[in-house]
């Protein structure tokens, strides 16, 4: 079963307090478990930090011991640039 997290929708941009937000949204569903991979829709977003992306990866690491996926999909060439600095560009689709 996939789940879809709507990120573009809820966070145009992720940064400062908005981090935090989506951090504790991202683990939340990540701990709730309820799907085999989860797909992450940057479509809007336009910027994000390098705490959320840490988040990112902590929580994919977390999929991944637990057999799940992970996928980025819609990122803007921006976002798509900064999760190739930290090498995330593995999970984008």
């Amino acid at each position: 079963m996939e789940f879809v997290l709507d990120v573009g929708k809820k966070y145009p941009e992720i940064t400062g307090p908005i981090s935090d937000a989506f951090a504790n949204e991202l683990r939340n569903v990540v701990r709730a478990g309820d799907f085999q991979h989860l797909v992450l829709d940057f479509g809007g977003t336009r910027m994000i930090s390098s705490m959320a992306m840490g988040t990112i990866f902590k929580e994919y690491s977390e999929l991944k011991s637990d057999n799940k996926s992970l996928r980025i999909v819609n990122a803007s060439p921006k976002v798509q640039h900064l999760f190739q600095m930290v090498n995330i560009v593995d999970l984008l689709a």
